[in-house]
C-alpha cells in the first residue's frame, strides 16, 4: 500500500512538472511572437542610486526636473497610486512656459521600412495644483539624442490625441501606435510635442479663470517592439536558394507568377521578404529593356467583389511602384482582376493562397 502511494505521488509530481514546463513554453512562445522590447529599463526598476531624478533609472535621461519614484508619491492619493507594475515609475510636468521630456537610447537601431508598435501607460495626478490636462502625449524617434531646440517633424511621432484632454478615470491609460521607421533611428523621446503648450491644455474646471496652469502625468511600462506581420502568401519557391520562377527566355503573350512575394495579410503592404524576388525581376527586365510588361493582381474569393478587385489592383501597383523605384525603364502597367481568374478552387486556405498572386504578363517582346 505504501509502495502504491509513492507511485501515485511520483506520477503526480511528473504531471505537475510537465504542466509547469508546458506553461513556460507557451509563455516563451508568446513572448517570442511579440518580439524583443527595444526600450531599456522599460518600467524603471533598475536604478543606480536613490536619487529622485529620472537619471537614477539608468540609462534614462531627462530634460527639466523629471521625477523618479521608488514608492508611491505622497501627493498620489488615487486608489491606483504607485507604479503600474513593480515599484518604480516616472513623472512629467507641463506648464505654459515649461515642459519636461525623458529620453533613452534604444537597444537596437530601427530598420528602414520596418513597422514597430509603441506602448506606454500614463496616469494623471489628481492634486489641487494639477489644474489642466494635455491633449497629446507620445513618443518621438530620432537618429540623434535630444537637444534643446530640436524640431519634431510629424513623421517621427507616435502619439495619442484626446481633444478633451487625457484624464480617463485616473487609472492607467494606454498610449499606443505604430511607427514605420525611416531607418537609423537610435533614440526615443517621451513627452508632448506641440509647439505651443498653452494650445494643448484643457482646463479641469472650466470656470477657473486665474488658476496657475499645470498638468502632471505618471509614466510606466514603455515598450517598442517590431511588428510580426501576418502574411497570406505561399512559401518561397526556390531550388537551393536560386530563383527558378523567372523564364530563361521571354516571348509575347507569356504570363508567369512572381514567387517569393509577400504582403501583409489583407493589405497591399509589401514585406521586406519580397525584395529579393523583386530585385531578381528587376535584373531580368533590365536585361530586356524593350519588353513591355503588365502586372496583374489576383485575389482569392472572400465575398466582396469590389474589395477583391481593389486589393488585387493595389498589390499590382505596389510591385509597379517598387520596380519604378529601382529605375526600371521598361514600359510598365498594372491591373487588378479580383477573384475572377482563380488557379485553384477557393475551398481551402492552401488553395486560396495560390489564388492570391501577382503575375507578369509580356505584352510585347
Amino acid at each position: 500500500m505504501i509502495h502504491q502511494t509513492k507511485n501515485i505521488e511520483t506520477l503526480f509530481m511528473k504531471v505537475l512538472l510537465l504542466l509547469i514546463v508546458s506553461l513556460f513554453s507557451v509563455s516563451s512562445f508568446s513572448q517570442a511572437k511579440k518580439g524583443k522590447n527595444l526600450v531599456p529599463n522599460p518600467s524603471f526598476e533598475i536604478r543606480k542610486s536613490k536619487s529622485v531624478d529620472i537619471k537614477a533609472a539608468t540609462p534614462w535621461k531627462g530634460v527639466g526636473t523629471v521625477d523618479y519614484y521608488m514608492k508611491p508619491e505622497k501627493r498620489d492619493v488615487s486608489q491606483f497610486k504607485g507604479a503600474r507594475t513593480g515599484t518604480n515609475y516616472a513623472g512629467l510636468r507641463f506648464q505654459a512656459d515649461y515642459k519636461e521630456y525623458m529620453h533613452v537610447k534604444l537597444l537596437e537601431t530601427l530598420e528602414k521600412g520596418e513597422t514597430y508598435h509603441f506602448k506606454m501607460y500614463i496616469r494623471l495626478l489628481e492634486a489641487e495644483n494639477v489644474t489642466v490636462t494635455v491633449k497629446q502625449l507620445g513618443a518621438y524617434f530620432s537618429e540623434t539624442e535630444f537637444k534643446i531646440g530640436m524640431e519634431f517633424n510629424e513623421h517621427g511621432l507616435v502619439d495619442t490625441t484626446y481633444n478633451k484632454g487625457i484624464s480617463g478615470s485616473l487609472n492607467w491609460i494606454l498610449i499606443q501606435g505604430d511607427y514605420t521607421a525611416k531607418g537609423n533611428e537610435k533614440f526615443m523621446i517621451i513627452g508632448n510635442f506641440r509647439t505651443k503648450m498653452k494650445d494643448d491644455f484643457v482646463k479641469k474646471n472650466k470656470w477657473s479663470l486665474f488658476a496657475f496652469q499645470e498638468a502632471y502625468y505618471y509614466i510606466d511600462d514603455i515598450s517598442l517592439r517590431k511588428k510580426i506581420a501576418e502574411v497570406d502568401s505561399l512559401q518561397i519557391d526556390t531550388e537551393g536558394g536560386i530563383v527558378n520562377w523567372i523564364p530563361y527566355a521571354f516571348k509575347g503573350g507569356q504570363t508567369f507568377e512572381i514567387k517569393n512575394l509577400y504582403f501583409e495579410k489583407g493589405t497591399s503592404t509589401l514585406l521586406n521578404a519580397s525584395f529579393t524576388a523583386l530585385d531578381e525581376l528587376t535584373k531580368a527586365l533590365a536585361a530586356n529593356p524593350q519588353m513591355e510588361v503588365q502586372l496583374n493582381g489576383h485575389m482569392d474569393k472572400f465575398g466582396d467583389d469590389a474589395e477583391e478587385k481593389r486589393i488585387s489592383k493595389e498589390r499590382a501597383k505596389a510591385v509597379y511602384d517598387y520596380l519604378k523605384s529601382k529605375e526600371v525603364s521598361n514600359p510598365l502597367s498594372f491591373k487588378g482582376f479580383g477573384s475572377s481568374q482563380p488557379v485553384a478552387p477557393n475551398d481551402s486556405e492552401e488553395y486560396k493562397a495560390k489564388n492570391r498572386r501577382v503575375e507578369v504578363s509580356i505584352i510585347k517582346e
